[in-house]
């Protein structure tokens, strides 16, 4: 059977799973039949998609902040707060196949495995690139020269290149197998430090490569306004991957303050990304990224990952869910009730729903 039209105007919400807690991070396994997540509660969850069984991992000691698929083992890497990285095999469940007790300093903020699933790598809070060996977690080698903490991480879809991305809007280029840091491109407009500011705000937050491997995009956000719940303006940065040249900048329409968290390149070129934004709805949006304008956006609660389905045509999106109130949750009314924040996996089609394409005809 053909795989329908991609025709992200028509795009709908197809499935939703919900989650009592806030999960950050969701993807699908590369065979598209399961999907992994994991967040505050501690633990990875993983349901398989067809029927909706889920089965719960726990090792964990603090939340889990990132994760990513072996791209032809059945095995899942998940990281946290502690700076720990647990491998499992996702299907079969159980403890971990091994663990990596101090990956960072803090808090592992990225994770990603090349396509040959050769080598793992992991990035966080103190600013150094490691690599691992995924079949056992033993260390490889290290890559330095980040200052700050690195948000992103994506791999060249040759194989050949890994970049990063840190707080600052740098964002380095790195041979893998050599080992060598090859150039630098320059995100600094997603960075904001102002003279009553605390604190840095922004950061290469998200990246992506499209699929073939010309067009990098940088996604966060700039001109932040305060160090307070950090308001912005949503940015992704387009650059031409042979020269390392920014060709374009991508905004949004809506009222979105906050970065751009995730990013995936579709199969016609389009670029899909999702941002944050502070008590109301925030929003996905698709762009053909040579013109800045948004080709089409759809109200969502705010979301911190996206991943796209083998058959390019499923987007899950890990949706923020409010408990009612900002800070710990308490609601407005019975503030000694804590009402935890919670989330919806929200599985977009990227195509005309058949009946509406009935009626059409």
């Amino acid at each position: 059977m053909n795989a329908p039209a991609l025709d992200v105007k028509k795009a709908w919400t197809a499935r939703e799973l919900k989650h009592e807690r806030q999960l950050f991070r969701a993807q699908f396994s590369p065979d598209g039949k399961f999907i992994a997540a994991g967040g505050q509660d501690k633990l990875v969850h993983v349901w398989e998609l067809e029927g909706e069984k889920k089965k719960t991992l726990n090792a964990h000691k603090t939340w889990v902040s990132s994760l990513a698929f072996h791209p032809k083992a059945k095995r899942l890497f998940t990281a946290d707060y502690l700076g720990v990285i647990h491998c499992w095999n996702y299907e079969a469940g159980g403890k971990p196949q091994w663990t990596i007790p101090n990956a960072d300093q803090d808090n592992v903020r990225a994770l990603v495995v090349t396509p040959d699933g050769k080598y793992l790598f992991s990035a966080g809070d103190d600013a150094i690139i490691k690599v691992w060996n995924p079949a056992n977690g033993k260390p490889i080698t290290r890559l330095e020269g980040h200052t700050e903490c690195i948000f992103s991480l994506a791999i060249s879809p040759d194989g050949k290149h890994l970049v990063s991305g840190d707080l600052f809007g740098s964002v380095r280029q790195w041979s893998i197998g050599g080992w060598k840091p090859e150039r630098e491109l320059d995100a600094r407009i997603l960075h904001t430090r102002l003279d009553n500011f605390i604190a840095d705000v922004g950061g290469a937050r998200s990246l992506a490569f499209n699929k073939d491997g010309k067009l990098l995009a940088v996604g966060g956000m700039k001109e932040a306004k305060s160090n307070a719940f950090c308001p912005g303006k949503p940015t992704v940065l387009i650059f031409d991957w042979a020269s390392g040249k920014q060709k374009t900048e991508l905004g949004i329409k809506g009222k979105s303050d906050g970065p751009f968290n995730a990013l995936r390149f579709l199969e016609d070129g389009t670029l899909a990304g999702h941002t944050e934004i502070l008590h109301t709805n925030s929003e996905l949006t698709f762009w053909k990224t040579d013109t800045p304008d948004p080709l089409h956006s759809i109200t969502n609660g705010s979301a911190y990952d996206l991943s796209l389905h083998p058959d390019g045509r499923q987007l899950l999106v890990t949706t923020y869910v409010s408990g009612g109130a900002s800070g710990n949750g308490a609601q407005k009314r019975h503030r000694e009730k804590y009402d935890p924040n919670r989330t919806s996996l929200k599985i977009f089609s990227l195509f005309e729903k058949l009946e509406e394409k009935r009626q059409a005809n």
